[in-house]
């Protein structure tokens, strides 16, 4: 009888476990429902899209919105949406698009994932987050993933996302690759094709002109052509020589300068120039190290100089 009473007891303390279980797994559940985030509008020019609805609505102070709406800004607008109290803030600016995917969880322990589909926004964390706790900004070049941080986002007409990383590090990613962006760097991402370097830059300008280059000329005299080498040293190896009538770019130059990055058949190559111009307008060509290269020659259609 003893032994009987012994095997109940087991199997009602097994019993009991297993209901402790199933309710704190039910109750963690619960808990992870759907939030609402607050919408503050900084200046007129702010309408709501409800989740399932197909009209806007204007917004003229506050509003609350949560999954499935859509904010966007005309040329005047802004707002300010907070998420928590102390937590997750967005400025969107004019002629912006921002959706919100998904948001739920508690002010402990959240998920929240965002679009930005046209415009410019800047996202700040106000505190590190959970362990548990994920905010995800989704772009139509690329998914930014971050804790702890501060970081702008730039949609173009065509898609093309840039992101400025200020504080904190930020993870961007696309179908093939992901990398992280410190402070003080940014990136950008064309739509269907491969993220850019990882520049050092402040402004979205600096951005544009460190990759796509400024407009600029070199001088020589007389006819005298220039060399083009695979890094910025006269012991680089020389791939060919360039007319400087047919420099109109630079994408870089060094840090004690002189030596300029330029297209180059497919590539990019060196040149020196003493007399290079740049335009007034550059926000700052991208600097590189004056040990940078070499470049990479498989690039080039052709090596040498073409004789006629």
């Amino acid at each position: 009888m003893m032994e009987l009473t012994q095997q109940f007891a087991k199997i009602m303390g097994i019993a009991a476990v297993i209901l402790l279980s199933i309710s704190t797994e039910i109750l963690a559940q619960e808990q992870i429902e759907e939030l609402a985030a607050s919408l503050t509008v900084l200046n007129n020019g702010v309408e709501v899209r409800r989740s399932d609805t197909v009209n806007w609505i204007p917004i003229r102070l506050e509003a609350i919105i949560g999954v499935g709406d859509t904010i966007r800004t005309d040329e005047t607008g802004t707002a300010s949406i907070i998420f928590f109290a102390d937590g997750i803030e967005t400025d969107i600016q004019p002629q912006t698009v921002y959706h919100i995917e998904r948001f739920e969880g508690s002010d402990k322990r959240f998920n929240i994932s965002v679009e930005v589909l046209a415009g410019q926004t800047l996202q700040r964390i106000n505190r590190a987050l959970d362990a548990g706790s994920n905010y995800e900004v989704n772009t139509p070049g690329a998914s930014l993933a971050a804790r702890g941080t501060e970081f702008a986002i730039r949609v173009e007409d065509d898609g093309r996302s840039s992101m400025l990383v200020f504080d904190g590090i930020v993870d961007t990613s696309n179908p093939e690759t992901t990398v992280q962006v410190p402070p003080a760097f940014g990136i950008r991402a064309p739509v269907g094709n491969s993220l850019s370097d990882v520049v050092r830059v402040a402004t979205f300008g600096e951005l544009d002109a460190a990759l796509d280059g400024c407009q600029a000329s070199a001088q020589t005299l007389d006819d005298v052509r220039l060399n083009v080498r695979i890094g910025p040293t006269l012991e680089a190896e020389r791939v060919a020589t360039i007319d400087a009538s047919e420099i109109t770019v630079f994408v870089g130059t060094t840090q004690s300068g002189d030596w300029y990055r330029i297209p180059f058949r497919e590539g990019f190559g060196w040149i020196l120039s003493r007399s290079a111009t740049v335009s007034s307008d550059c926000a700052g060509l991208r600097v590189f190290p004056d040990d940078f290269g070499p470049e990479d020659i498989s690039l080039y259609t052709s090596i040498g100089d073409v004789i006629d």
